[in-house]
């Protein structure tokens, strides 16, 4: 009996993969556990094991096949009590009595008074199937151009693709970019191609609403510094206390640990951090769960590991699924504010910017201080504008007067 393996959903929102490799051949004994193939998903790529025992015996989906649906078969599995060669026999039995069948045919027709021309010119037709009828000409100018001849209206007699059909399809893409103003056309990966549909999607359905504000962040640049140098097990950074602080903030503010689903809001009971981590091809979001629960030093590291994990492609399912809110970091790049896109089903994501030293006033004085944009992009759906600004006061008075989050960080040595 055939046992099929299917393509997997390795993620909520996968509805489709890449095929990236086969790791085993036609032929080969596999047992439960075994690596099959790699597959790369929206998030990251990842190894599939087999779960049944048997012999491989057809490979469905070639390596490097894209846009693979969820549960279509990829390949075959066969019970270790049939024999192959006997499967390979019988169809090759069929195809010999396919072929006796088609002489016998052809020399019935050609006993009579079917033209024989038409009748070969029909035989070929089918047997090619899908192939395009093209002059010598036409097949040049389809190279030249590196058009598919499948995509041109053949004008020719029986449909053939002449000379005169690339004007015609010149004139129906003259909306397309000019190719000098091309430099090359590259094929997007899967990851890519599901982060252009759920930003898209989450764009165009979510009612986002935004709202800024500026942070005085000397004591917390103090904290850091007081904190890197009392500890000598790990550095922290500023990024780790932000997340920390987010978390601390929707923790004091439940009624914006919500999503929005088809009608309905769904409250969460733990508070789930996801840290936007830049990838060369797109982005991933990692989670520190029960982020309000832990400590700095325990945030820094898990932070740490999560970043090295995802640069490798190396993330569980278990450890970018899911999420309550979202923070994404540029002032890396000196970018001072902007405005991030909701990641869904989250209702909010704050967008953390530079921080730059600015002319303030101070009791009646001017004098430099320390400044941080953040940006809070929320869900009208399911969020009030009262509701988010208080989320986002809380953790600016967090960060302002970061004592607290010192206090909550029981992994921190004494400053």
């Amino acid at each position: 009996m055939s046992i099929k393996i299917l393509m997997p959903a390795l993620s909520p929102t996968m509805t489709e993969g890449s095929l990236n490799k086969w790791l085993v051949k036609v032929g080969d004994k596999v047992k439960a556990g075994d690596i099959l193939v790699e597959i790369e998903t929206d998030k990251a790529t990842m190894e599939v094991e087999a779960v049944d025992e048997g012999i491989i015996s057809e490979i469905i989906v070639k390596e490097g096949t894209t846009g693979v649906n969820v549960n279509s078969p990829i390949a075959l599995i066969q019970s270790e009590g049939e024999n192959l060669k006997s499967k390979k026999v019988k169809k090759e039995n069929i195809q010999n009595k396919l072929s006796e069948n088609v002489n016998t045919t052809i020399k019935s027709l050609e006993t009579s008074k079917v033209n024989k021309k038409t009748f070969n010119d029909s035989i070929k037709i089918e047997k090619l199937g899908d192939r395009v009828f093209a002059s010598p000409i036409a097949k040049i100018i389809a190279k030249e151009k590196d058009l598919d001849l499948k995509n041109i209206q053949g004008s020719g007699p029986n449909g053939r693709v002449i000379k005169r059909d690339f004007d015609n399809a010149k004139s129906q893409n003259n909306n397309l970019p000019t190719s000098s103003s091309i430099k090359d056309i590259v094929k997007a990966s899967s990851i890519r191609k599901i982060i252009a549909d759920r930003t898209t999607h989450a764009k165009n359905t979510v009612p986002h609403f935004y709202l800024k504000i500026e942070s005085n962040v000397d004591k917390l640049i103090l904290l850091r510094k007081k904190i890197n140098e009392n500890n000598q097990k790990i550095k922290i950074s500023i990024n780790d206390i932000l997340v920390k602080a987010l978390a601390m903030a929707q923790y004091k503010n439940p009624n914006t640990n919500v999503s929005w689903s088809n009608g309905d809001i769904i409250k969460y009971s733990s508070v789930d951090v996801s840290i936007a981590v830049s990838l060369e091809e797109g982005l991933i979001t990692p989670i520190i769960k029960n982020a309000n629960e832990k400590g700095l030093l325990e945030i820094s590291k898990e932070i740490k590991i999560l970043v090295k994990k995802a640069r490798e492609g190396k993330l569980s399912k278990d450890e970018y699924t899911g999420g309550t809110i979202s923070i994404s970091n540029l002032g890396m790049f000196g970018i001072r504010e902007f405005g991030a896109i909701i990641n869904l089903p989250q209702s909010s994501i704050l967008a953390v910017g530079t921080i730059q030293k600015v002319p303030s006033v101070v009791e009646d004085k001017i004098v430099p201080v320390n400044i941080l944009n953040s940006t809070l992009s929320a869900d009208h759906r399911v969020l009030d504008g009262a509701v988010a600004a208080k989320l986002l006061k809380d953790f600016n008075d967090i960060i302002e007067n970061p004592f607290e989050v010192w206090l909550q960080s029981e992994d921190m040595e004494i400053i």
